[in-house]
């Protein structure tokens, strides 16, 4: 299959917004690369059906411009580039990455060169599938689901339930995780028993991490079959396969038809969705119905301050949810939200 890279330069500070609206219709594909001053970004997609693309990429493009007028018009560098060198071309701005308290991202080609430490290696070949851990939504929803298993794994009786999560950890804004010693997965304490559902998969970054923080099962669900085959590879690679089921679809898919085996386990104790604000609000519902009464809602892909992210807290809001715990880093924000029992 051949894709087409298109490759714009970008003032610093208006990055942010231009990758949330390439990742709106791109998903799978973006590379970011900083420089003096400004941000070059590298996004993908196949050719077949490139020009509608393209089409709906200028529109999205067009809102950024309303507020940050010196991006200047949607006219990308594009050229044509075989499969192959667009997974090469990830390795350029991918290395080992602590995450939270305990993960290290680790790239599948730097596993024999890196020293994890007393850190939990997940390791990780993004191939064409979007979560490397390098990007801000990422580490924030690592973060977020790390506190989340820790709490519910330490607590038993709230497993499943979120009230393990109350108390001096709520509502910390942008306050950096703290905490004991790592504590490898399979110890009997942190995220044990918890069901996890990651919506969105990617790269499968978000289900591999919960296993390997002792979360099982694990679901994962994506609708692109490019992200889940190379996540259920990393599922494997991380000797995790027999935790972390990867499907195809929607959150609206699995309400209708859960995978073998795992209508028993919904819903989930946690779900997790790192997408964008206008995604999420679409499937909010869904997502309530997917996470169990008490449960925990992890969602990330948020631009601070845009009206789509503040429109999606007031929907929330109206489905009985509030934001317990608010991350904000790099222009990105990540909620772990909470919903009234009924």
């Amino acid at each position: 299959m051949r894709w087409l890279e298109m490759v714009i330069d970008v003032p610093a500070q208006a990055a942010e917004a231009a990758a949330a609206a390439l990742l709106d219709v791109v998903g799978a594909g973006l590379a970011w690369e900083e420089r003096e001053g400004t941000v070059r970004l590298r996004a993908y997609l196949p050719e077949e059906g490139f020009e509608e693309r393209y089409r709906q990429l200028g529109e999205r493009w067009r809102r950024v411009r309303q507020v940050f007028p010196a991006v200047g018009p949607w006219a990308p560098a594009v050229r044509a580039r075989a499969e192959e060198e667009w997974a090469e071309a990830w390795k350029a701005y991918f290395q080992p990455l602590p995450v939270g308290r305990r993960l290290l991202v680790v790239p599948s080609w730097l596993r024999d060169r890196t020293d994890a430490g007393p850190r939990i290696p997940l390791i990780l070949d993004p191939g064409m599938a979007f979560g490397t851990g390098q990007h801000a939504s990422t580490r924030l929803a690592l973060e977020l689901l790390e506190e989340a298993l820790d709490a519910m794994g330490r607590a038993p009786e709230a497993a499943g339930s979120g009230d393990a999560l109350q108390g001096p950890g709520e509502s910390r804004g942008g306050a950096e995780p703290t905490g004991g010693p790592a504590v490898a997965p399979g110890d009997g304490e942190p995220g044990a028993g918890v069901t996890v559902l990651d919506v969105g998969t990617g790269s499968g970054i978000l289900a591999i991490a919960a296993a390997l923080l002792g979360a099982r099962p694990v679901l994962g669900i994506d609708v692109d079959p490019v992200a889940v085959k190379v996540a259920r590879e990393n599922a494997a690679v991380n000797g995790v396969a027999d935790r972390v089921q990867v499907a195809g679809g929607t959150p609206a898919d699995l309400r209708r038809q859960p995978p073998a085996g795992w209508s028993g386990h919904l819903p989930a104790a946690v779900t997790v969705a790192n997408i964008t604000a206008e995604v999420l609000a679409g499937m909010l519902d869904d997502l309530t119905a997917l996470t169990r009464p008490g449960g925990v809602l992890i969602l990330s892909g948020l631009l601070a301050g845009a009206p789509d992210t503040r429109d999606l807290e007031e929907r929330g809001r109206a489905l009985g949810w509030h934001v317990a715990d608010r991350r904000q880093a790099e222009g990105w924000e990540a909620w772990r939200l909470r919903r009234r029992r009924t």
